[in-house]
């Protein structure tokens, strides 16, 4: 079926269903970034691959809505599908809720499936409608009609962390939110984030690509025996006696809630992490709706987990230093963008510890390296050769950490132009990254230190500039991001001595380049009340890109000072040519005023 021939399926399911709007989202029940084949629904519908976006499809038009991240690839993968991109954010481009009250009718109606769409989120939407005399249905999974090969929910092996690897037991994580839902006064919480559940379980899966995750819901009964709705026979039998853990089908989650509110048991719900229909099968109303303490306790990083990630950030490095010596040698013969994904994940895939990538790496020569969040297709991939700049952005998951990386390469010798490009970005990662705040600083605060230099040039990039990374779980994660959104709630959350961000500014000329450098950085304490940022990952800039002039004194010395951290984390990992090369890559630089002297 094509995008056409599905569209024209959904529409019949909507019309025998009295549907006159249907809403797709990108999650799952979970709530997840990243989402198990299972409810790829949009993606399958539309043909649009990006990882966020909501599809509107009405009997006579459809549109889809996703922000500046996937503006290029979303004309790309929609053209001619009969899909109308909607830009987010973007003058005259109604948000979908807004759209849909102008153009329902009263007494008409919108479906959605209710087990995709978060008590808060479906909330909003109900009482938007409701206000125009719309009617919403949240029974309506019509993708179950229409999408003839669906696939099951996901069934793969599980394992516990290994204990080296592990920054707190289980039993204290366990114990830790029981003393919490006590003085909330729950009898019951449900856990429905799948990186909540694993960080508190200690424990990894694959059921979702790039995270290392288990599709299940956790209950957390005050007393009592841990109720885990992941499937029979997945879980290691002393492993779950070691956790007084009880094992149930994932479908049965919703009757054990239906079950636990007709004895009067308090339960406790996330709004913004548990979908609507467990919250229905929970009570509703009668249900407490509490966020989760978890996200805030597993973004703060201790000593242990620390150390560890430190590790596989040296070992990281090594993958990206056999990919840019791998480019010198294979470009010139036409290699393509895929084939530089697939040569990354060769040389993480050697690596000590490695479980797999983090996301799908993003590779764009030249003018696909300004497609934000461009995915390299296996065919139509563009060719290597030539002058150019290269952005790669990627990651692996690691037993011992989390990365993700960003670096601007290039093939030949750069413009004067590029280089300005470059070092601008750069000046802004540094300024960001040197960066001493008071505690309580929020990350919409500190993010004009990334955007200044380009700012003063009346260049922008339209992405956040940090987002938070767990420790080898999601390479995504609240509860802080920096961001200049001063909408976003992650934005205005506090940073914490422990934290890991990403601190990634860029700069995007459409057709010609794209410009990223990003480092992962902790926030550490400094002096009572004061915070600062400590870089964790290890790898060199590329030194031909950056105009040295441009350059402070003070961004000098910590490109200097950094390059020498690689140097240090990374010599004893290489020898022969990759330490030469390693060595010329982290040598100091010197403006030419300082050459002089």
């Amino acid at each position: 079926m094509n995008t056409k021939e599905k569209l024209r399926a959904l529409r019949q399911a909507m019309q025998q269903a009295n549907i006159d709007a249907y809403l797709v989202p990108s999650t799952d029940p979970h709530m997840s970034e990243y989402v198990a084949p299972r409810w790829q629904g949009r993606s399958w519908l539309s043909g649009f691959t990006g990882s966020a976006g909501t599809l509107i499809v009405t009997h006579n038009w459809a549109g889809l809505w996703t922000d500046s991240r996937y503006f290029i690839q979303a004309e790309r993968e929609l053209e001619d599908s009969g899909i109308e991109l909607m830009k987010l954010r973007v003058a005259h481009t109604p948000e979908y809720k807004n759209w849909l009250i102008d153009n329902l009718k009263p007494g008409q109606s919108l479906g959605y499936a209710g087990n995709c769409l978060s008590i808060s989120a479906a909330r909003d939407i109900d009482g938007k409608m409701a206000k125009n005399g719309i009617h919403t249905d949240a029974t309506q999974d019509l993708l179950e009609d229409v999408w003839p090969d669906r696939p099951k929910s996901p069934q793969n092996p599980i394992y516990p962390q290994p204990d080296q690897y592990v920054d707190r037991s289980a039993t204290e994580k366990i114990d830790q939110l029981r003393v919490w839902m006590e003085k909330k006064g729950l009898d019951y919480y449900l856990v429905g984030a799948l990186d909540h559940q694993a960080w508190l379980l200690n424990v990894r899966g694959s059921d979702i690509d790039y995270n290392p995750l288990v599709v299940a819901y956790l209950g957390v009964p005050l007393k009592g025996n841990l109720e885990w709705f992941v499937g029979p026979g997945r879980l290691p039998a002393q492993w779950a006696n070691a956790l007084d853990l009880n094992a149930y089908p994932y479908k049965a989650a919703a009757g054990r809630l239906i079950e636990l509110q007709s004895q009067g048991i308090q339960i406790g719900l996330d709004p913004s992490t548990t979908n609507l229909a467990i919250y229905e099968a929970a009570g509703g109303p009668a249900a407490r709706e509490l966020s989760s303490p978890v996200p805030g306790w597993k973004s703060i990083k201790n000593a242990e987990a620390t150390a560890h990630i430190r590790n596989a950030m040296a070992r990281d490095g090594l993958a990206l230093l056999r990919l840019r010596r791998w480019l010198d040698t294979e470009a010139a013969k036409g290699k393509s963008e895929y084939e530089v994904v697939r040569q990354l994940t060769a040389y993480r895939s050697a690596l000590p510890n490695y479980i797999g990538d983090s996301f799908g790496a993003i590779v764009g020569w030249k003018g696909n390296g300004a497609i934000v969040h461009y995915d390299p297709p296996q065919s139509a991939s563009a060719s290597i050769d030539g002058r150019g700049m290269l952005l790669v952005d990627s990651g692996g998951q690691y037993l011992d950490g989390t990365t993700d990386i960003t670096r601007t390469f290039c093939l030949g010798e750069p413009t004067e132009t590029e280089k300005r490009h470059f070092t601008l970005v750069l000046q802004g990662m540094i300024d960001l990254t040197l960066a001493r705040f008071p505690a309580g600083t929020s990350g919409v605060q500190l993010d004009t230190l990334a955007r200044q230099h380009l700012w003063r040039e009346s260049l922008n990039f339209g992405h956040g500039t940090g987002h938070g990374v767990g420790y080898f779980l999601n390479v995504h994660e609240g509860p802080a991001s920096i961001s200049s959104n001063p909408r976003a709630k992650s934005g205005q959350h506090p940073l914490q001595a422990g934290m890991i961000f990403s601190n990634e500014p860029g700069y995007y000329l459409e057709g010609q380049y794209g410009i990223r450098c990003e480092n992962l950085v902790q926030v550490v304490a400094t002096s009572p009340g004061w915070l600062a940022f400590d870089t964790l990952t290890i790898f060199p800039f590329e030194r031909k890109l950056i105009a040295l002039d441009m350059l402070s004194h003070q961004q000098l010395q910590w490109l200097n000072d950094y390059h020498q951290q690689v140097w240090e984390a990374m010599k004893g990992l290489v020898e022969g040519d990759e330490r030469s090369w390693l060595e010329a890559a982290c040598q100091p630089v010197h403006t030419k005023t300082e050459q002089l002297i």
